[in-house]
């Protein structure tokens, strides 16, 4: 399983991060992303993921959204 943590992260870095790591997973594989709770981060991530039409599971812990995707 591949994991992206882009706390702290802000503009287009993390929409392009997701972006780029999707483009290049394979059918089957898993990402897991963290991102702040209710941040644009996490709208960004989210945007992406509507993009590429994954399979997604969000949890969240504490201040973190974790999504776990799968192509």
């Amino acid at each position: 399983m591949m994991k992206l943590d882009l706390t702290g992260l802000c503009c287009s870095v993390p929409q392009m991060l997701v972006y780029s790591k999707i483009k290049k997973m394979r059918k089957g594989d898993t990402l897991e992303i963290i991102v702040e709770k209710g941040s644009s981060q996490e709208l960004d991530v989210i945007r992406v993921l509507e993009f590429f039409k994954c399979n997604t599971n969000k949890i969240e812990i504490g201040d973190k959204c974790v999504y776990f995707v799968q192509k």
